[in-house]
């Protein structure tokens, strides 16, 4: 009996196992491969800027940030604020961006292209150590940013609102938690 459920759980590589499945994605799909590339190139120019800048300033590890005090302490927060910045919203700008590529393509493959070139350009002004020369970088980020959050906008109100959706949701809350909607 334990046998037979290892068997089932853990298939030996000698059993053949057939399972296909075809995705299809959309015309220019492969297009969104370009900003995602992209961003791994700017994240690693960020992370440059900040090695660099810990060397400069004399900024030693474990401190994340300048310590208190420190005689270079806003220059040096400066470049770390822009690659940390950049990280708590890469991953949602991507993914935000190759979700929505599965209804607009080449709309959020732009915007993903802007939102990664306006990184670059935030961590450059950024690291001048003058939290305002960010603005021009972070507003071009917003050109990238705002319509990936306005095309996922857009495709969830058409979910919600579309009839055989809406029955199908009348459906599994009646079949799961007992609800009629």
């Amino acid at each position: 009996s334990s046998q037979l459920c290892r068997q089932s759980l853990f298939p030996l590589p000698s059993q053949p196992r057939a399972m296909s499945l075809k995705i299809e994605f959309p015309e220019g799909y492969a297009l969104c491969f370009v900003p995602l590339a992209l961003s791994w190139i700017m994240n690693m120019f960020l992370s440059i800027q900040v090695a660099m800048g810990r060397k400069k300033y004399d900024v030693q590890y474990p401190n994340l940030y300048a310590p208190p005090g420190h005689k270079d302490g806003d220059k040096f927060n400066c470049i770390q604020r822009a690659h940390q910045n950049t990280l708590e919203s890469w991953s949602m700008v991507m993914i935000t961006m190759l979700a929505c590529a599965l209804v607009y393509p080449i709309s959020s493959a732009i915007s993903g292209t802007i939102w990664v070139l306006g990184r670059f350009v935030y961590g450059i002004g950024y690291a001048l150590g003058n939290p305002s020369f960010r603005m021009p970088g972070g507003l071009l980020s917003h050109v990238g940013d705002f319509p990936l959050m306005g095309m996922a906008i857009r495709i969830a109100y058409k979910a919600l609102t579309d009839p055989d959706l809406v029955k199908m949701m009348r459906g599994f809350a009646k079949t799961h938690a007992g609800l009629e909607l």
